[in-house]
């Protein structure tokens, strides 16, 4: 019921940009340490795991990380 009660911020170019931009963080440093530990696991890293990881933590990031930015407060 909270979330329904609460205001979502009118999304502007600005807000947008900082939603992806955070998602966007997130998801590269969830895949860099993803990569690392397969890495460390096995000894290689293939090129499709690569791109797949990466892909999948980006997407991740932007659908769960870029609204809880969307919802920052301003002072």
């Amino acid at each position: 019921m909270i979330a329904i009660a609460q205001r979502w911020p009118k999304p502007d170019r600005r807000t947008l940009i900082r939603g992806v931009t955070a998602g966007s963080a997130w998801g590269i440093t969830m895949a860099t340490a993803l990569l690392g530990l397969a890495f460390h696991q096995c000894g290689t890293i293939c090129l499709g795991q690569i791109v797949e990881t990466t892909a999948m933590s980006l997407a991740a990031g932007m659908l769960t990380i870029g609204p809880i930015a969307l919802l920052r407060r301003e002072a």
